[in-house]
């Protein structure tokens, strides 16, 4: 596609004008597809990487914040999530029937019950903690329609180049938000994703680069088990889960 096809695509989608039939180029759903169906399959998988979010600071501007994170998912009811970074260190397990929380800079551990799927638990986790995981349409059982929703373009441009390994350019976009992968055509996993939330005056950037996947690894129990440790304060769970903005 070139770049007069895809801006006219885009601008398409996000125009107030009369609509035409949504543009969803079929070699772009085949990318998107083949990487949904490679994640999805995986009953375990871990990744590592690096997380960029736009957040406000005190005037209101945005500032961009870096941290390393280590993740491994049990389907249906697993996960593990630890994050290290400019923003405060801070660990979340989840095993299908809590929810608990560690943010050793504070010494504070917090948990709650937990619905028994991972694709119940996340919403309940925004919503009695504010906590919106890296990369969350990835973790939920059926990836591509959690990437879908309210999608009406999905095009490709020209691939790219991740150190030194050609990749593909997945754009997607709503009137909500536009959110690009980049997909290794050897393994269909993604090796960068970029969500921007253009209903927001400020557009706000998030952005994730993803290595190390592993898919189905043998994970013991205690991945998904974080025992309070020495000299840790337990709190209330949404008190805790403030340390994650």
């Amino acid at each position: 596609m070139t770049l007069a096809t895809l801006t006219a695509a885009l601008l398409l989608a996000l125009g107030d004008g009369a609509a035409a039939a949504p543009a969803q180029e079929p070699s772009a759903m085949a990318l998107l597809k083949r990487m949904c169906g490679r994640i999805q399959a995986a009953r375990t998988f871990t990744v590592r990487g690096q997380v960029s979010l736009e957040l406000p600071v005190a005037d209101g501007t945005l500032a961009t914040f870096f941290n390393e994170y280590d993740t491994a998912v049990r389907r249906p009811d697993g996960l593990a999530a630890h994050r290290v970074g400019d923003l405060p260190d801070f660990r979340l397990v989840y095993d299908g029937k809590s929810m608990t929380i560690l943010v050793p800079g504070q010494g504070k551990w917090a948990t709650t019950n937990a619905p028994p799927t991972l694709d119940a638990m996340l919403p309940v986790a925004d919503d009695q903690g504010g906590l919106n995981m890296p990369f969350d349409e990835l973790l939920v059982a059926d990836p591509c329609a959690a990437i879908m929703a309210g999608i009406t373009v999905v095009v490709t441009t020209k691939p790219a180049t991740i150190k030194g390994k050609k990749v593909e350019h997945v754009i997607l976009s709503g009137p909500q938000l536009r959110i690009e992968y980049w997909i290794d055509p050897a393994t269909a996993l993604p090796r960068r994703s970029l969500v921007v939330y253009v209903d927001d005056p400020q557009r706000p950037h998030f952005q994730v680069e993803y290595a190390e996947w592993k898919l189905d690894p043998k994970l013991p129990a205690s991945t998904f088990a974080l025992p309070m440790p020495k000299g840790a304060t337990q709190v209330d769970f949404r008190d805790a889960a403030s340390a994650f903005q």
